[in-house]
């Protein structure tokens, strides 16, 4: 069974950590709002399984209201920012064993399922320390995909896993964002059990047929040019039709920048 860990127990998780015996492991699940500051917010909830061989970060309490927001700039300059409705419910998913580390994401109710490039996690650990409920959290420093970001962990959970992407700290990741602000996660619910029986159950023909980053790259650009024809016929007549520049660094704000 569980135990309940609020960020109001700190004692309780210390006890649970530094008790066990020698043939145990920790495994556990974590609760995360993921939020991205584009046109507007837009928040979802993401939970955090994960064991001593893997961590899976899914998708959890999708609604079809979520939306995707897309932006182009028309032949006069002026950028337009597109809303694309999600009917796919089909949770994302990112599955990290610790060698390599698989994501399905959904753009434009299409699933995209891919294999990430090899990446050294590079941290640069800081002299800072703060907060989150009441876990004591250290500082992580790195720069990943264009964004400088700041990650704070718990060593009083000692595993290398955390939200999304990241990984690699001496310490479970509670809270990651970037010094633009633009992509902020932070945990809101942890629990951890220490036991000799840690299972943890995915099915890995999910990941069957995965893309390249280089070809997700490809297919994500393809979709998005695709959103664009379809609104453009839906124009008035003679309207300039939406022409999606994948060169604009100024009229699409990516948390990954290639």
């Amino acid at each position: 069974m569980y135990k309940i860990i609020a960020f109001f127990v700190t004692f309780s998780i210390s006890h649970t950590i530094h008790t066990q015996n020698s043939n145990n492991q920790i495994c556990g699940e974590v609760s995360f709002t993921q939020t991205t500051h584009f046109s507007r917010d837009f928040s979802r909830k993401f939970v955090l399984n994960f064991n001593q061989n893997f961590s899976l970060y899914t998708e959890v309490d999708i609604v079809k209201t979520n939306k995707n927001t897309t932006t182009s700039t028309t032949d006069e300059g002026a950028q337009l920012n597109i809303d694309i409705a999600r009917n796919n419910t089909t949770p994302e998913f990112y599955f990290n064993n610790r060698e390599e580390l698989y994501f399905r994401e959904i753009k434009s109710d299409q699933e995209l399922v891919a294999k990430e490039d090899p990446f050294k996690w590079k941290w640069k650990l800081k002299n800072e320390t703060k907060k989150i409920g009441d876990f004591e959290c250290e500082k992580g420093i790195i720069t990943f995909r264009g964004r400088v970001y700041t990650a704070w962990f718990t060593k009083l959970i000692p595993v290398s896993y955390g939200p999304w992407k990241f990984q690699g700290l001496p310490g479970l990741i509670l809270e990651i964002y970037d010094e633009d602000k633009v992509f902020h996660i932070v945990a809101s619910r942890v629990k951890i059990n220490s036991t000799s029986n840690c299972e943890l159950s995915f099915d890995k023909t999910k990941l069957k047929n995965a893309l390249t980053i280089q070809d997700y790259l490809v297919k994500k650009t393809d979709i998005i040019k695709a959103d664009f024809a379809k609104i453009s016929s839906k124009l008035p007549k003679g309207s300039n039709p939406l022409i999606y520049d994948e060169n604009c660094d100024d009229c699409r704000e990516e948390i990954e920048k290639f």
